[in-house]
């Protein structure tokens, strides 16, 4: 059986999530207390429990509409090689386009899931720019930013994020240690690593990036950026249109 879940089946989602995801125990359980909605997660019912499940996150790409992204899509180990997760997915793709949704996207985790989607339909439409920028001695005092206004205007990607998306984001990475800066016409999402760099010019780049090293005492930072250099995500269209070179990034990956 495939249906959306209800408040029964939390207890089996957060034991299949921690399963499928252990690695970051603290985001986890930020998730679930702030993010997570059982409206949006289908689930396959095998056994009288949850065996696989999805979140079905609706969010819209600008200039073309309505999309989900499928996202903390897992299978319990004692049941994969069953091809639950494909019809759990053609079972949310049956709910895009009755809903009117027209596209259902998503950032594989490994190089074998870029395989296993696109036997689905899904195909590379999301890049990104990964680097590794070294520190020279072009700074300046940066600071933290919680200004949705001026992270909107710089901000120049493809998902649609719209103010309470972006509060969202900032009260997540202020709760799990990471921060914001900005720099004139820059701004810098950093946890560990530079998760997401938007500009305006190369100047503003330049001096928000060497400034992250020099506060955080490194000499290198790992980058992501607008650009096509790393696949990042995929998109299966439910009807046509040019996906082209897109940029989709804090998704929750």
């Amino acid at each position: 059986m495939i249906r959306f879940a209800n408040k029964e089946d939390i207890p089996s989602i957060k034991e299949l999530w921690n399963i499928a995801f252990p690695e970051e125990p603290d985001f986890n359980g930020y998730f679930f207390e702030n993010i997570f909605d059982f409206n949006n997660t289908l689930v396959l019912i095998k056994d009288n429990k949850v065996v696989s499940m999805a979140q079905m996150m609706p969010y819209e790409l600008k200039n073309i509409g309505k999309v989900t992204y499928i996202y903390g899509a897992a299978t319990n180990p004692k049941y994969r090689k069953q091809g639950l997760m494909s019809k759990l997915l053609n079972k949310s793709f049956e709910i895009d386009v009755e809903n009117g949704v027209i596209a259902s996207i998503l950032i594989p985790a490994n190089k074998p899931l870029y395989d296993f989607y696109g036997k689905l339909g899904y195909e590379t439409c999301f890049f990104a720019n990964k680097y590794t920028y070294k520190a020279f001695d072009k700074v300046d005092e940066i600071n933290e930013c919680n200004d949705v206004k001026i992270l909107s205007r710089i901000y120049n990607g493809d998902i649609v994020r719209s103010d309470a998306y972006w509060q969202t984001q900032l009260n997540m990475y202020k709760a799990l240690g990471g921060k914001v800066f900005c720099y004139n016409n820059a701004y810098a999402i950093v946890s560990d690593k530079v998760e997401e760099l938007m500009y305006l010019n190369d100047n503003d780049k330049e001096i928000l990036l060497n400034s992250i090293c020099k506060f955080l005492k490194i000499a290198a930072v790992e980058v992501t950026e607008i650009g096509n250099s790393s696949p990042v995500g995929m998109m299966k269209k439910h009807c046509e249109f040019n996906c082209g070179n897109m940029y989709m990034g804090l998704m929750y990956n």
